[in-house]
């Protein structure tokens, strides 16, 4: 598995654990007032795990690879831009070996 399919993957499974608590706390916020002031520590606890899941998604949105070949000229590779067709032409002479 490359990377792009690994950080899809996880983002999607992540993607599915948030709208499953997402659901959870529509629920309990249907629960009547007494019910919910008994649970308040568990629901800011399952809104924090909530708020953590995007935090990740929105990580590995914008930091993962689309792709592993490049598809224009120049790539971001962090905060490094790279001429990936120019190095791609040029030509090194090295002297390996004895």
């Amino acid at each position: 598995m490359n990377v792009y399919d690994y950080c899809d993957t996880v983002v999607k499974e992540l993607g599915n654990w948030r709208t499953k608590l997402a659901v959870l706390d529509s629920k309990i916020g249907t629960l009547p007032t007494g019910a919910k002031e008994r649970m308040f520590g568990n629901i800011e606890e399952l809104h924090m795990i909530i708020a953590e899941i995007e935090d990740r998604i929105h990580a590995l949105e914008h930091s993962c690879p689309v792709s592993w070949r490049p598809s224009r000229g120049e790539d971001r590779v962090g905060p490094v831009t790279m001429n990936t067709e120019g190095s791609m032409r040029e030509k090194a002479d090295y002297d390996f070996g004895g």
